[in-house]
């Protein structure tokens, strides 16, 4: 569904990543995840073609119809929250608005028109396009907006609430290749396993940004991680691709530290025995197979896990908390009576 071959991304002086060719395949879902600042929703604005990459390319499979789901979005806040929400289906909502528009003008209308209703009429049918409102409805439900405000303007709505219609609009649309940039902000627990269930059904290819662990390892099937200056695709969840990131990390280091002492050891002998004319021969044979020893070079993680000190004032007293007698009564609700303890 989606090839990047050699793709990189430069601001100024400083690469995010570089080289990155990877194919993403219908049926799978990526968890795109790194540390803040290293490249995550750059990576998705070039997936969707929001921002051009510096080298490289992007392609996506022919006619593939494409949602996103950007953070920064706004609807129009007078228009009714299930129409939005069907709007998410581009080409079923254009044929349902063209077919009333020709509906309402019915004394006007001519032979044309009423070829133009009949390939509408076939262009829903074609994309199941009767059932979009109920379809609608049912996701709008699953996000936690009850029926009763359907058809209630958006401005009606909490600012958590209307990102929730932003995320049922992409979703109604029924599109080849889904682009979610934290599709969990403003979502409680019960929404949030509808989600799961939801994207764990979707045929098509997801790639999903979250800071969710918890959401990652229950929807995605593969990992696309952000480190290293490049974004590698490694099998599974967040949980399992992290264990497989860090032994990967480990034999890495340990082929690096191995290499090191071999040219330590070769190097030391050149220095010992070098300058004797019996060791001479031995000593430049060393010296063409340090030549030879290729030691990788390493690149530092993007990721920084936090440094937390406590430095205490002075040194605590011996007895920290007394209590005598402590109760505590809200109105009629007795939560605490006559405590007495020390600590």
């Amino acid at each position: 569904m989606i090839a990047t071959t050699a793709l990189g991304k430069e601001y100024g002086a400083r690469s995010l990543f570089a080289g990155v060719s990877l194919q993403l395949n219908a049926g799978s879902r990526y968890g795109l995840v790194g540390a803040n600042g290293s490249g995550k929703s750059t990576f998705m604005r070039l997936l969707a073609g929001d921002e051009e990459a510096s080298e490289g390319t992007v392609a996506l499979v022919k006619r593939a119809r494409v949602g996103v789901l950007r953070q920064d979005r706004f609807l129009d806040h007078v228009e009714m929250v299930l129409d939005l929400a069907m709007r998410g289906d581009a080409v079923v909502w254009n044929a349902l608005t063209e077919q009333k528009r020709i509906a309402d003008s019915a004394e006007q209308s001519d032979a044309a028109d009423h070829g133009r209703m009949a390939d509408l009429e076939d262009q829903i049918a074609a994309h199941d396009g009767y059932t979009l409102e109920g379809r609608s409805a049912e996701v709008l439900q699953g996000l936690g907006i009850p029926t009763a405000v359907h058809h209630a303007p958006l401005g009606t709505l909490s600012g958590g609430f209307k990102l929730r219609v932003l995320l049922a609009q992409v979703l109604v649309g029924g599109v080849d290749i889904l682009l979610l940039d934290e599709p969990t902000n403003h979502l409680d627990i019960l929404t949030i396993r509808w989600l799961e269930k939801f994207l764990a059904d979707y045929a098509g290819c997801a790639v999903i940004i979250s800071h969710d662990q918890r959401f990652l390892d229950n929807v995605t099937s593969h990992t696309l991680d952000v480190d290293y200056g490049t974004i590698t695709l490694i099998s599974g969840g967040y949980s399992k691709a992290m264990v497989e990131k860090a032994a990967a990390r480990a034999r890495k280091e340990t082929a690096v530290a191995r290499a090191e002492d071999e040219i330590a050891r070769k190097r030391a002998f050149i220095d010992r025995f070098g300058a004797k004319n019996t060791k001479a021969t031995q000593a430049q044979s060393r010296l063409k197979q340090i030549e030879k020893i290729e030691v990788e070079e390493l690149a530092a993680s993007s990721r920084r896990a936090p440094a937390l000190r406590f430095v205490p004032e002075r040194p605590s007293g011996r007895e920290v908390l007394e209590l005598a007698g402590v109760s505590k009564s809200y109105g009629d609700n007795h939560v605490l009576a006559n405590v007495s303890l020390t600590i």
